[in-house]
């Protein structure tokens, strides 16, 4: 079971977008059983997939109030993708965290994860991180095999790349030896000498870009408006091809096969 965290400390360039539809993707199109986990408390991935009415949240296993995962773990419409939903108690956790040190928090994710592998539950799961380190985004991080950071091509979005890969390598320095940066998923590109420029400088400091960029496109809107991911909303737009190439590409590199 591989296990991922979609994480940036800048907002609005694409992370949950991404994480929705990477889901999708692999379920629809690989034929790979995925769990989508919202660790944001905003919840829009919950509500992208229609889980949020859920009973329980990831609060609640932070918490240590879940135990058997089959009743808090949902099914969505998307062929294959489950969701563990996400809500405002995620607050609550970083308050407790703050007092525990977050090792509470770490622990109760890590042995769900845990279980998850040994019954071979789930092949993928997709951690939805907020921009911030909050008690849910380190203790997915730190349970993570590698992060995907999306990233608009401006100066503020990068330095928020530059600084999730610093807190990467202190986790792989403290927690988890083998946590690697996946690579870096420019979103909302268009055709102009700044965004070439912006790709340049990223590779130039050694960081593993994806070939694939997603171009800007309002169809990337009117799909979280209609919630589907673009390959059912708007196949054919520039968006819609660009997440299929890119998922495409991801599976290729991780090593993944293709089940049907």
């Amino acid at each position: 079971m591989e296990v991922y965290s979609i994480v940036n400390l800048k907002g609005g360039v694409g992370k949950t977008v991404t994480a929705c539809n990477l889901a999708a993707i692999l379920g629809a199109y690989h034929g790979l059983r995925v769990l989508l986990i919202d660790a944001d408390a905003q919840a829009n991935a919950t509500a992208f997939f229609g889980c949020q009415d859920a009973g329980s949240t990831l609060g609640d296993v932070l918490a240590g109030r879940c135990v058997y995962w089959p009743e808090f773990i949902l099914e969505t419409e998307q062929q294959n993708v489950s969701v563990l939903p996400a809500d405002i108690s995620l607050l609550e956790q970083d308050i407790a965290s703050v007092r525990e040190g977050g090792a509470e928090s770490l622990k109760a994710l890590g042995d769900l994860l845990g279980v998850l592998s040994d019954d071979d539950a789930f092949d993928v799961v997709i951690f939805d991180c907020p921009p911030a380190f909050s008690a849910a985004s380190v203790a997915a991080i730190a349970c993570s095999g590698a992060v995907i950071i999306p990233t608009k091509i401006d100066a503020w979005s990068i330095s928020g790349v530059e600084e999730i890969t610093r807190q990467v390598e202190g986790v792989r320095r403290q927690i988890k030896p083998d946590i690697r940066v996946a690579g870096v998923l420019v979103t909302m590109y268009h055709n102009a000498e700044v965004q070439a420029q912006g790709i340049e400088l990223l590779r130039k400091r050694r960081l593993p870009v994806y070939d694939t960029v997603i171009r800007r496109t309002d169809k990337v809107d009117e799909a979280t408006f209609a919630r589907q991911p673009l390959f059912q909303w708007s196949r054919q737009s520039s968006a819609g091809r660009d997440y299929l190439a890119w998922a495409e590409e991801f599976v290729k590199k991780e090593g993944r096969c293709y089940r049907g």
